[in-house]
């Protein structure tokens, strides 16, 4: 099997640190996996790693009129038996391209409805998703908002995103002097993208609630178009010695590792990445109440709260630290769920939805 894999950039998001552990997965056992990119990033290096082909599409800018007829003449040099399109520009470019090449193709669908606000680019997805072979959903929030657009047509599935548990685990926690903490300091940690869905801003404030009480390190991992706007709450809120904003971890499982406790409060998610990550380093987890968290955990795996009240969060953080036996048994309960998301497991269920569509393409 030939598998054209098309993603805008290698940035330091779950979808593109997932795009490299399935193809690293599908390299092992023989396949021929191509992978299509604009732009790189942070997970350029596992890209490079996995041994699959890289094709770099040249663009002058995301709205490069070209960038589609460059796909088409990747496709066709590369002659796909299937292709997988991840994140909206792809989407829909790399959707459009396996269109106009009659491949067959698959729409991997990240989020949730609420990640798309009414528009011209979520009409625009939605038509172009409707002409997939297969849409392969990381959740089952993910695959409801597609029940009602993708026609009967569209065969669907959902797949979780994938774990490589032993590389998690032959990871070692990271030491106090790499990351300027104390060794009796607790450490609340955040990482993901800096954006509004994420919610980081109510973590902060909650971590300003709990530095007035008690001492207190918060780490906020990640970047994203809301970063200066969090940088600049650390410091309205007097924060810069208790809480840090750091930008993109490459180390994340060993300071997941060390951390007391793990939040994510986003007000939406698709199979969040991190989070499972959280779990599978056996870190104590404290989450929104949202759909997508409670695919994954419940009462006895996280402590649940309401994403608009920093106070929640703060009494969650506190309880953390003042209970760590019962943080640590919660912590252990999640840990025992992770082996559904191990790589190999997710991997083969990706090659069935491959060696299906292909099939029935022939046909």
């Amino acid at each position: 099997m030939r598998v054209l894999q098309c993603v805008p950039s290698m940035a330091g998001g779950g979808a593109e640190r997932q795009l490299t552990y399935l193809s690293r997965e599908l390299v092992r056992p023989g396949w021929d996996v191509h992978v299509a990119v604009i732009q790189g990033g942070p997970n350029e290096t596992r890209l490079d790693a996995t041994g699959a082909t890289v094709h770099w599409i040249r663009a002058f800018g995301n709205h490069d009129p070209l960038i589609l007829a460059r796909l088409i003449r990747t496709v066709r040099a590369v002659q796909p038996d299937v292709i997988q399109c991840w994140l909206l520009q792809m989407e829909v470019l790399g959707g459009l391209a396996a269109i106009l090449t009659g491949t067959p193709w698959v729409f991997s669908e990240r989020s949730a409805a609420a990640a798309y606000p009414p528009g011209a680019k979520t009409w625009l997805r939605v038509q172009v998703g409707r002409r997939a072979a297969a849409i392969v959903s990381n959740s089952c929030i993910g695959d409801h908002y597609w029940q009602a657009r993708a026609g009967s047509r569209v065969k669907r599935f959902v797949i979780p995103n994938g774990l490589p548990l032993e590389e998690i685990s032959a990871t070692l926690p990271a030491t106090d002097a790499e990351r300027g903490v104390s060794a009796d300091e607790p450490v609340v940690l955040y990482a993901g993208r800096l954006s509004a869905e994420k919610n980081v801003e109510t973590i902060v404030r909650a971590l300003h609630l709990v530095a007035q009480e008690r001492p207190v390190r918060g780490i906020v991992c990640g970047d994203g178009p809301l970063a200066e706007r969090v940088s600049g709450l650390i410091a309205e809120l007097k924060l810069a010695d208790q809480v840090r904003s750091v930008g993109y971890v490459s180390g994340l499982w060993g300071l997941m590792k060390r951390a007391n406790a793990f939040v994510s409060v986003s007000f939406f998610e698709g199979n969040p990445n991190v989070v499972l990550e959280a779990m599978a380093c056996g870190c104590p987890l404290i989450v929104s109440d949202i759909p997508a968290h409670r695919e994954l955990l419940d009462e006895g795996t996280a402590l649940f709260v309401d994403p608009n009240r920093p106070r929640d969060v703060a009494d969650a953080i506190d309880s953390v630290l003042n209970d760590p036996a019962g943080a640590a048994t919660r912590a252990q309960a999640a840990l025992a769920r992770v082996h559904a998301y191990a790589l190999p497991r997710v991997t083969e269920r990706y090659a069935e939805v491959y060696r299906a569509i292909a099939a029935s393409a022939r046909h």
